[in-house]
């Protein structure tokens, strides 16, 4: 069988800007806050696509006025689709605290701010913005505030979070051929106090691990902290399998 540890790029993959570019317009909430770092879910930054779909972290923008979760761990180099959902009505943004611009109407944007998703509302289609969170900008151990500038501030309300860009996560892959088994293990990620990963699987030769019945996500042998993971029989499939190590997120 043939094992893949998964590539953080993927320029040879035919999943081209024009191919996006052809969906539908869409109704958009107000946008004069958003970064060029930042954009629609459907046009989103060249960076965020042909790559794997766990590398790109979903931040929910919810009604009850919190960010789920509000705790976010991306790698270096990663992409966040903040969604609004569970509020029909009401405008949220993704801003980080650097932001000076408030409200729901910006016209200019601040040029200080380091993102800012625009205004996202669950009316919208769609209704989520994605955000490239650069190497240059948001390095390893980079933990910026970011807040809804609609219904918080840097340092008021509910609607708050932190940004954390743990190190790289190094993943190696062997076959262990006394048990038929592929066994992983890997290093790096994590914020203090919270180590904790999962694992992705395409068992189907797909390297993008599109969302579907035949992209599994596990737990580590262990439990969450655990840096193994043994596919038991994995080597009887003789299909391509891929596999992906990703933080895992508080709200998992």
């Amino acid at each position: 069988m043939t094992l893949r540890v998964w590539a953080r790029t993927l320029a040879a993959m035919a999943i081209g800007a024009a191919a996006l570019l052809s969906s539908a317009s869409a109704v958009q909430a107000q946008t004069g806050c958003r970064t060029a770092n930042c954009n629609f879910s459907t046009t989103p930054p060249v960076q965020c696509t042909s790559r794997a779909t766990p590398y790109t972290t979903t931040v929910l923008l919810l009604g009850t006025l919190v960010f789920s979760p509000s705790l976010p761990k991306i790698e270096p180099g990663d992409c966040i689709s903040w969604t609004a959902s569970g509020s029909a009505l009401a405008d949220h943004s993704s801003s980080s605290n650097d932001c000076a611009d408030t409200g729901s109407v910006c016209s200019v944007v601040d040029t200080t701010c380091q993102w800012d998703s625009g205004n996202t509302n669950a009316n919208d289609s769609p209704p989520s913005e994605i955000c490239f969170y650069s190497t240059a900008s948001f390095p390893a151990g980079t933990a910026d505030g970011f807040y809804c500038r609609i219904h918080a501030s840097p340092t008021a309300g509910t609607m708050r979070g932190t940004l954390s860009v743990t190190t790289a996560i190094d993943m190696a892959v062997a076959k262990d051929t006394g048990t038929g088994d592929i066994v992983l293990s890997w290093t790096g990620g994590g914020v203090t106090g919270d180590v904790t990963y999962r694992v992705v699987r395409n068992l189907v030769g797909d390297p993008l691990f599109t969302t579907g019945a035949n992209t599994v996500i596990g737990t580590p042998d262990g439990g969450n902290t655990g840096t193994t993971f043994r596919e038991l029989g994995g080597l009887s499939d003789h299909s391509t399998h891929y596999y992906l190590v990703r933080n895992r997120q508080t709200t998992e």
